[in-house]
């Protein structure tokens, strides 16, 4: 299950809690919970674990500028059951109150893009831009 799959492999770096580690690993939670309220960022977090991410980002106002390993081992149903169970235990307050899990499907359909490492950072940053249209309610 999806508890299984962070504690084995995420843990070391996002913490128990997934608040991460300050200045290392940035926190997982109360962080990306809004990003599933549009399919770009359904498909971002597909890509981050699919893929890996490097490059500069900020959470919670604090900037990391590191590298997350990709996990090609994972199948698409583990991706899917690793995002869920973190969106759902460390984002509650995050979700659309209409969030409908990822599924292996849906993975697989992500996982197709085949994105390259440096890409995902170019993905978050476009992200970033249409979340803040998304929430402000704009076009």
């Amino acid at each position: 299950n999806g508890s299984q799959i962070f504690i084995s492999n995420c843990v070391i770096c996002h913490q128990a809690n997934g608040k991460g580690v300050p200045g290392m690993y940035p926190s997982l939670a109360d962080s990306i919970g809004s990003y599933v309220a549009i399919p770009e960022g359904r498909a971002y977090l597909v890509h981050v674990v699919a893929f890996g991410l490097t490059g500069a980002i900020s959470v919670h106002g604090q900037t990391y500028n590191g590298v997350m390993q990709p996990w090609p081992k994972f199948k698409d149903e583990d991706v899917a059951l690793v995002l869920n169970y973190v969106l759902t235990t460390f984002n509650a307050k995050l979700v659309p109150n209409d969030f409908s899990p990822l599924t292996g499907v849906e993975v697989k359909k992500y996982r197709i893009a085949n994105t390259a490492l440096g890409n995902v950072h170019k993905e978050r940053e476009a992200l970033m831009k249409a979340l803040a249209v998304h929430q402000g309610g704009g076009s």
